[in-house]
């Protein structure tokens, strides 16, 4: 346990231990006395909807988010945008189910063949636009999360804080921003589109860090063995008021996901713990 750390606002998310199924997690993060978890689907599939709501609430957890959409990239001929809005209006069921107040949203890279990333950005937009009532009707945000450029090509065309703002004001109290400090480190205008979400529009919060030698695209860096400035970032976050939950998300299948997940989460805590806990302006 972890008594002397105030762990109240912090939440490890599901991928930084994928050796650990669904229960391993819920009970393995609160052994070490953290009752936040951010929820991925396929673990949450493998053990079923209302098990995984149970147990959260048997444990005393809460949870952070859904982790993550289903993708807006399918070709036309296997249904196009309308298959990625039908399948997330199911996906933002199962978060209003298991008590998560957003389902992150990923959004997809362009179907396969296509180069028009203007064009899918703007029919993503519209989608966004036909599922806004739908996460309103549940009481479930559309937690739009933008993804480093480098995962513009396979993952994501939506890459910039600014153009998650600029959605959250054309869909309103539907729609939120996931910011990732992975992802936006590097912007000139991350600090400032942090101030213009404000302490309301921004839902949670990840923390990893940058390694200057990336050696794939799930080599991110537990926090402190990179180049982040996360006493700054926090700073930002304390100026603005936020009082929402902080994640841990470690994609990093050449270092942490092969150690024991014990370890991951204490050493996580341990690196986390002062940029997560209540403290004075």
């Amino acid at each position: 346990m972890n008594n002397e750390l105030d762990l109240s606002r912090f939440a490890i998310n599901q991928i930084t231990t994928p050796k650990w199924s669904m229960p391993e997690a819920i009970d393995g993060y609160a052994r070490q006395g953290v009752r936040g978890i951010a929820v991925w689907r396929n673990f949450m599939d493998d053990y079923g909807v209302a098990a995984t709501a149970r147990h959260l609430k048997d444990a005393d957890s809460w949870v952070a988010s859904l982790c993550t959409s289903a993708w807006f990239n399918a070709p036309q001929s296997a249904g196009g945008i309308s298959k990625g809005i039908e399948q997330n209006r199911q996906i933002l069921d199962q978060a209003a189910q298991i008590g998560a107040p957003c389902v992150v949203m990923v959004v997809g890279a362009m179907p396969e063949g296509e180069k028009d990333i203007a064009g899918h950005r703007a029919r993503i937009r519209d989608a966004f636009g036909e599922l806004a009532p739908y996460a309103r009707s549940v009481g479930v945000k559309l937690g739009l999360e933008p993804l480093h450029p480098m995962y513009a090509g396979n993952r994501s065309v939506l890459n910039r804080m600014k153009d998650a703002n600029d959605l959250c004001d054309w869909l309103g109290d539907a729609a939120s921003v996931v910011a990732d400090a992975y992802h936006c480190w590097w912007d000139p205008d991350f600090e400032s589109e942090l101030r213009r979400a404000g302490k309301d529009r921004l839902t949670t919060f990840h923390y990893c860090d940058w390694l200057v030698e990336t050696r794939n695209l799930r080599d991110r860096g537990m926090v402190g063995d990179g180049v982040i400035d996360f006493e700054r970032i926090r700073t930002v976050l304390d100026e603005i008021g936020y009082d929402g939950p902080f994640e841990l998300e470690l994609f990093s299948e050449l270092d942490w996901w092969q150690r024991d997940p014990e370890e991951t989460v204490r050493i996580g805590i341990q690196r986390c713990a002062a940029f997560i806990g209540a403290r004075a302006l």
